[in-house]
């Protein structure tokens, strides 16, 4: 399954990304993330929904490319894109792009633990990311909650 999208900002490409790519700064726009602290190498450590991780997956920057890329090593095989291109007029276009594949050793519906999000739970989340995102580089706010936990 995939999921994607897309949101301009008016903020400049460098500021989008060294907001976006700072670890510390995932709780600030990310659902249900309530903490996140850079580990060695490109993992994280942190609390989303109540549940504590620590270095079961990576986070890699791109700054050059202005490009995240993030994944899991545990039970759910998911992986996602950050990119910030130039839009223009001092504007940033900021594309995010997620992928979950099922585990082939688990039964369907049994990939995430608890219960699954559904697509448009998923695609809520995208969407309010981006929002928080764009009020804080244009000073409009803070952190967007989807109407249910994703």
């Amino acid at each position: 399954m995939e999921y994607q999208g897309t949101r301009t900002m008016q903020a400049s490409p460098d500021e989008v990304f060294a907001f976006v790519s700072d670890v510390r700064n995932l709780p600030r726009y990310l659902p249900t993330t309530q903490r996140a602290e850079p580990q060695d190498g490109e993992r994280v450590e942190g609390e989303a929904q109540g549940h504590h991780y620590q270095a079961d997956g990576h986070f890699h920057q791109d700054p050059q490319n202005r490009r995240l890329e993030w994944g899991s090593d545990g039970e759910i095989n998911y992986s996602g894109t950050l990119e910030v291109r130039p839009g223009g007029d001092s504007a940033s276009e900021v594309r995010v792009h997620l992928r979950f594949e099922p585990d082939p050793q688990r039964a369907p519906n049994q990939d995430m633990p608890g219960e699954a999000p559904s697509d448009n739970q998923i695609q809520e989340g995208i969407d309010k990311a981006l929002e928080s995102i764009q009020n804080f580089v244009e000073g409009r706010g803070g952190k967007e909650e989807p109407s249910a936990a994703t």
